[in-house]
C-alpha cells in the first residue's frame, strides 16, 4: 500500500520537528486516502463512518493542541475524539456486530481503573462524567471492532470471501489494530494527565497517529480484494 507511506513520511516529520502542520497533515492525508480510494472510487458508503471519524479527531486534536490546558478546551477536545469513537464503532457494525461479551469485559476492566485511580484524582463532576463517557465508548469502539466479519451476503461473495480469506483476516486484524493503538494512546494521555505519570507518554504522538495509519490499511486492504 504505497499511498500510505506519505502520511508516514509526514508522521516521521512531525516527530522530528514537532511541526504542527506535519502533525495534521498525517490525519487530512489519511482522510483523503480513505475518501479517495473507498468513498469515490469503490464507492463504498460504509467508509463515510471513518472519513467522518478522521475529520473529528483532526478537530479534537487542534481543540487539545491549541487550547487542551483549560477546562473547557479539554472536555471539548475529549467530546470531538469521543465522536470519533462513535464513527469507528458505526463502521464496525455495518460489517459484524457488537462483542457483548467484550464489551462488558473491557467495561469491568477500565471501570475499576477509572473508579480506583483516575476519578480520586479528578477534582470536577463535568471531567469525571466526561472521562468515565470516554472509557466506557472506547470500551464499545474495541468490541465491534473485534466483532467484525467479512461480507459474504451471496454465494458469489462467499466464494469471494474463501478465496481471499487471508487478505479479509488481514482487514480486520489492521483495523482492530488502529482501534486499540488508539485506545492505548488515550491511556497514555489520562495517566499523564490525571495520575502525572509520564513514563510511556512519549509514545503517546507515535500510537495516536499509528492508528490512523493502521486503520486506514484496513480500508484500503479490504478495497484490494472486493
Amino acid at each position: 500500500m504505497p499511498f500510505l507511506l506519505l502520511p508516514l513520511a509526514t508522521l516521521i516529520g512531525y516527530l522530528l520537528t514537532g511541526s504542527f502542520f506535519l502533525r495534521s497533515s498525517t490525519t487530512l492525508l489519511c482522510l483523503a486516502l480513505v475518501l479517495c480510494i473507498c468513498v469515490v472510487q469503490r464507492r463504498e458508503r460504509t467508509a463515510w463512518w471513518v472519513v467522518a471519524a478522521f475529520a473529528l479527531s483532526f478537530l479534537g486534536d487542534y481543540v487539545l493542541g491549541h487550547w487542551g490546558g483549560s477546562f473547557e478546551g479539554f472536555v471539548s477536545g475529549v467530546g470531538l475524539f469521543l465522536l470519533a469513537h462513535l464513527g469507528y464503532v458505526g463502521y464496525s457494525l455495518c460489517h459484524g456486530r457488537l462483542l457483548h461479551w467484550l464489551f462488558w469485559l473491557l467495561a469491568l476492566v477500565f471501570g475499576a481503573y477509572y473508579v480506583f485511580l483516575l476519578r480520586p484524582a479528578i477534582s470536577d463532576a463535568v471531567t469525571s462524567s466526561a472521562v468515565l463517557a470516554y472509557i466506557l465508548i472506547f470500551c464499545l469502539s474495541l468490541a465491534a471492532a473485534a466483532g467484525i466479519r467479512a461480507d459474504c451476503a451471496t454465494q458469489a461473495e462467499a466464494l469471494e470471501c474463501i478465496s481471499h480469506s487471508k487478505t479479509s483476516k488481514l482487514w480486520k486484524i489492521l483495523f482492530v489494530a488502529g482501534v486499540a493503538s488508539l485506545l492505548f494512546s488515550d491511556l497514555l494521555i489520562a495517566q499523564k494527565r490525571f495520575l502525572h505519570d509520564g513514563t510511556l507518554y512519549p509514545l503517546m504522538m507515535p500510537t495516536y497517529f499509528a492508528s490512523q495509519l493502521l486503520i486506514s490499511a484496513a480500508l484500503i486492504c479490504r478495497k484490494n480484494w472486493r
